[in-house]
């Protein structure tokens, strides 16, 4: 990406953030609340924005809206609840064609802001002041099936199970849906009085992104008075003790071993430890890939990921039952070479064209652009994908291996097969 990223605050609560680049033939509007993961809220929370995105006051139902969409020549509108360390971000998108190509001549961001305005600020609502019972059956039980996938994958299920007792009695903790028993336990009464709340409390970080150029008095004007000041932060460093350790069963062909380790580091280094996690389990030519999979051949994958706003790194792994402990002791083996220093410059060197090449395909997605910058909210709202490939280039071996040495294990979750009955 070539054109830097413009910030201008609206309210102590809101920010709108634009990049404007004609190398796009769309445009992108988002909305991104972000509050505090709180039990109480998780479920009904990651409901809302699915909920109030199916109709509005100006748009009464689906097909009155999906026509609308159709008129501003297949523009899309898109709800997504995201997790970052103990903070859960409720997002609403609308997408569509930049305004050089609409055939009436149209402002296609004034009319995608509107339309986006009027989901925001105008769901709609029965005579009793209730979300609509049908949207709101379909929506609680899309979001109950979400659920069920996610228990029945089972990497995705070792890894939220592995977070819960890394964050056990924690806000980073909770799961950013809720549990499938709030979810359960939802009823329409309180959404509405939720969802206003939501608009006074959250933390908003609004984007316009591709060939856009906004207007920020027209959104200082819609959020006035919206929003709370909410300081954005990862989640505080704590050196963990002894390792916490569970062992849960159950009738499958695979097991699943999910570590954590929690990392001491500063804002400024996270892709200092992107890199060290590249080097140990990020590429293909990684430590844990090439050494405990394809070497030892305990596992079926084994790679490591960087959680920054948590303060975490994860090792996953998918491995027969009966090389559990070899594969425990196979990663931390692999992890104690490296904080040794024992890489070759070709591995770093591996590592970091890989993650350059990652960093230089963010701005070939306006999705991605968004993810990238709401990410770095939490650390380095500033940071373009280029400076971070410049910022990776110059860590030195020694860099990367005082990284290492500064991650602490502190949960390690099994996920046991058993067998299919």
């Amino acid at each position: 990406m070539t054109n830097p990223l413009q910030s201008c605050p609206l309210t102590g609560g809101a920010s709108l953030k634009s990049l404007s680049d004609p190398r796009f033939k769309t445009m992108r509007v988002s909305v991104n609340m972000l509050v505090p993961l709180s039990k109480k809220t998780a479920a009904a929370y990651a409901l809302l924005p699915s909920l109030v995105s199916r109709s509005t006051q100006q748009y009464p139902d689906y097909t009155a809206l999906n026509r609308r969409l159709a008129e501003l020549y297949g523009a899309s509108l898109n709800s997504c609840v995201r997790k970052f360390g103990s903070w859960q971000s409720i997002g609403l998108s609308v997408s569509g064609i930049a305004s050089r190509y609409a055939f009436g001549g149209e402002d296609m961001l004034e009319e995608l802001s509107s339309l986006l305005f009027s989901v925001l600020f105008s769901p709609l609502k029965d005579g009793d002041g209730l979300f609509p019972e049908e949207g709101f059956r379909q929506e609680k039980r899309q979001l109950l099936e979400l659920k069920d996938a996610e228990y029945n994958d089972k990497m995705t299920y070792a890894h939220q199970r592995c977070e819960e007792i890394l964050f056990q009695g924690q806000q980073a903790g909770i799961n950013r849906c809720g549990s499938r028993e709030d979810i359960e336990a939802l009823g329409r009464e309180g959404l509405p009085a939720l969802w206003d709340g939501l608009l006074k409390s959250a933390r908003f970080e609004i984007f316009t992104l591709g060939d856009c150029a906004p207007d920020p008095a027209l959104f200082q004007e819609k959020f006035a008075g919206l929003g709370g000041a909410h300081a954005l932060g990862p989640v505080p460093y704590a050196a963990p003790g002894q390792p916490r350790r569970e062992t849960e069963e159950q009738p499958l062909s695979q097991s699943k071993l999910s570590m954590a380790f929690r990392l001491d580091s500063t804002p400024g280094e996270r892709m200092l430890f992107q890199l060290m996690s590249a080097v140990l389990g990020g590429t293909p030519s990684s430590k844990l890939f090439q050494n405990v999979r394809e070497k030892m051949g305990l596992c079926y994958y084994c790679s490591s990921s960087l959680a920054s706003a948590s303060g975490a790194l994860f090792v996953e792994s998918g491995v027969e039952t009966e090389n559990l402990e070899k594969t425990e002791e196979a990663v931390l083996g692999q992890l104690a070479a490296l904080q040794r220093g024992d890489v070759t410059e070709e591995e770093l060197t591996f590592a970091k064209l890989a993650l350059c090449n990652a960093l230089h395909s963010v701005g070939d997605s306006l999705g991605a652009v968004e993810n990238w910058y709401l990410s770095r909210a939490f650390d380095e709202p500033s940071q373009s994908p280029d400076m971070a490939a410049q910022q990776l280039m110059g860590y030195t071996l020694k860099d990367v291996v005082s990284a290492a040495n500064r991650l602490r294990l502190h949960t390690v979750y099994r996920l046991k097969g058993s067998g299919v009955n």
